[in-house]
């Protein structure tokens, strides 16, 4: 997965709001079944079933964050995602406020949150499913006539990559952007989940990507745990901050952060 443009890691403003009653957020994280023979246990799975189910707020993250993960992960095929993510996205009870999709990204040594999904290409190279299906340019622009070639995620995308790294315990870590989730079912959900909110018009669509690599111990495991957490909880001080500003004056001021590459 190729990177993408530079974003500085300059130290962030240290805003501490008051911790009140209503700071609470539920983020929806999800992970994927086997896939290849190479892979019958997917660290994304592994990491998100091992996820606690709340984190507590404190006074550098003044939110406490409910997590829902499903009871089990995400079969790798195309309709098992068509059928099941939008039922998990319209959960009333709980409310989903924010959704982290998790996926694993065979041959990587690194972590990398994704910007955006694309609509089409996912039967590029002849790419199968579990099941032996593939999703056409034609199934494509059946599903999402509506939808633009790609779709981006809500988030400030720099801000959440920034704090996301200063979160995390081991600074060793390689975390990095990236504008390419492969094509196959972990963009597939990306988009599909993207196109959720898009099609309600929702501007600022609370969805991410993260990838992870193969986590094949218990200790891997563990500290694919601790990037998770890390970014959940980046991306829920994002969320509140962009939303105080915004509902504070209207529109999002402040510090104009660096823009990433966007596809041609």
């Amino acid at each position: 997965m190729p990177v993408i443009g530079s974003i500085s890691n300059q130290q962030l403003p240290h805003v501490i709001p008051e911790v009140t009653a209503e700071d609470e957020v539920t983020v929806l994280v999800t992970g994927f079944g086997p896939f290849l023979d190479k892979y019958p246990i997917n660290a994304s799975w592994s990491i998100a079933a091992t996820l606690p189910d709340t984190i507590s707020a404190n006074a550098a993250h003044p939110t406490r964050i409910n997590i829902i993960v499903p009871k089990d992960p995400i079969r790798v095929a195309f309709q098992e995602v068509l059928n099941r993510d939008p039922g998990l996205l319209s959960s009333t009870q709980p409310k989903i406020d924010i959704v982290l999709h998790i996926g694993l990204a065979a041959g990587i040594d690194y972590y990398t949150i994704e910007r955006l999904a694309r609509r089409e290409g996912y039967d590029d190279e002849g790419r199968c499913d579990v099941d032996g299906k593939s999703f056409t340019r034609k199934d494509s622009r059946k599903v999402w006539y509506d939808c633009p070639d790609y779709l981006t995620t809500g988030f400030d995308y720099a801000d959440v990559w920034r704090r996301w790294r200063s979160n995390c315990p081991d600074p060793k870590l390689d975390l990095q952007p990236s504008d390419d989730a492969g094509l196959y079912l972990c963009e597939f959900i990306y988009f599909t989940s993207l196109s959720y909110f898009w099609r309600q018009g929702v501007t600022d669509r609370p969805v991410m990507f993260l990838h992870v690599p193969d986590l094949p111990g218990e200790k891997d495991i563990a500290e694919g745990r601790e990037v998770a957490i890390a970014l959940i909880r980046a991306l829920v001080d994002s969320w509140r901050q962009r939303s105080k500003k915004i509902e504070v004056n209207g529109a999002v001021t402040g510090e104009t952060l660096p823009t990433v590459a966007v596809l041609p």
